[in-house]
């Protein structure tokens, strides 16, 4: 193993990313160290890159959707969370977040998100503020320094594995929108969560799936994915996108689920208008401000006894979730190596690749 690892930093929003280096830690107790094989870029990195997510400070290391080989193990460190043995070698997905699992919060309110005790998300940190720096998947190396990281082995190939954190947080969705044998559901957006949450449903037993966006090679994936009809985001006008949908669905009452995964507010409101009466609609795209839109308490959510739901990450069972998603990619028999659409080096630090990634596919894998 080296003796050092390099990371990529962002500096400030939309700003250029250095390529820093570290010396590597010696993981205590509870910890280990991760040669990272690949993480994902999620759309949330494109959010933060841009300054939108005002808990994470500049300089950040980002990434969160993590997979690698085991480098180093601390004491204590012998099993994966499903029990089985790990060795220095092994392949696994590591899940970024951690809560204490004993406070009101977490047991009572089931609300692992607001944890008083809960531990800086990998990914979601500045190097500054938690030494030895190695605190997100976009670097040679991920220090696990929060004592009872979440993680699980696996012989999928890098590319398969790296999905196991999007699909975790689309089960949620699915979860929180009901979905069961025969649901009719509708997914808006195809990035990587969208994709993942058409997974997802096809898992659960719809009955039929339809989903909305573009450009046309996520169509033809989402096709490829699980789903029975696709909409073309660019169709019409929302009216007519919404008359495309109903058709494709073959229910002009709407879909027993929405899963808005768009990210955009005009986006939300176009979903609810796709939630059959007494649907509905779990929005796990907006995650960060993106502003405000009429909603009419009445005509929009009363008089149509729907539910919306929001759905943040993984949730609460967030671990079962994480292995709940690994065991559907170890089933196998669906092309999960297209999702990773491009791979971009740490090298060029001149940030310019970044830029171009985060502008244009927020939602797929860069190697480290």
């Amino acid at each position: 193993m080296t003796e050092t690892a390099r990371a990529a930093i962002v500096t400030s929003v939309a700003g250029e990313v250095e390529i820093r280096g570290y010396d590597l830690p010696r993981p205590g107790p509870g910890e280990f160290l991760l040669e990272v094989e690949l993480c994902g870029m999620c759309g949330t990195d494109a959010h933060i890159y841009r300054g939108r997510l005002a808990s994470v400070r500049f300089p950040a290391l980002l990434g969160h959707e993590i997979v690698g080989r085991l480098a180093a193990l601390g004491e204590g460190v012998t099993a994966d969370h499903a029990g089985r043995p790990v060795r220095v070698g092994d392949r696994v997905g590591v899940f970024p977040a951690l809560s204490c699992g004993r406070c009101y919060e977490c047991t009572v309110r089931r609300r692992p998100g607001s944890c008083p005790d809960r531990r800086p998300s990998y990914g979601f940190a500045s190097p500054a503020d938690r030494p030895p720096y190695l605190t997100g998947g976009f670097a040679t190396h991920l220090y696990a320094s929060n004592a009872g990281t979440v993680f699980y082995r696996t012989d999928l190939p890098p590319a398969t594995a790296v999905l196991q954190e999007p699909l975790s947080v689309a089960l949620h969705g699915l979860e929180r929108a009901g979905v069961r044998v025969g649901s009719t559901v509708v997914v808006q957006g195809v990035g990587a969560i969208g994709l993942m949450a058409v997974v997802a449903a096809r898992a659960a037993g719809a009955a039929r799936i339809v989903a909305v966006g573009g450009p046309d090679a996520r169509l033809e994936l989402a096709s490829a994915l699980g789903a029975d009809a696709t909409v073309d985001l660019r169709h019409d006008d929302p009216a007519g996108r919404r008359s495309a949908v109903l058709d494709a669905l073959g229910d002009p009452r709407g879909a027993d689920a929405v899963i808005g995964t768009a990210g955009s507010p005009q986006a939300f409101m176009e979903a609810v208008g796709l939630v059959a009466d007494g649907g509905v609609l779990a929005e796990l795209g907006n995650f960060t401000d993106r502003g405000a839109v009429a909603f009419n308490p009445y005509t929009d959510l009363l008089k149509r006894d729907i539910t919306i739901a929001g759905v943040y990450g993984a949730g609460p069972d967030m671990q079962r979730r994480y292995h709940a998603a690994l065991t559907v990619l170890e089933r196998g028999g669906l092309p999960y190596e297209r999702l990773v659409s491009h791979r971009v080096p740490l090298s060029g630090g001149s940030g310019a690749p970044w830029r171009r990634w985060t502008a244009a596919t927020p939602s797929t894998a860069p190697t480290s």
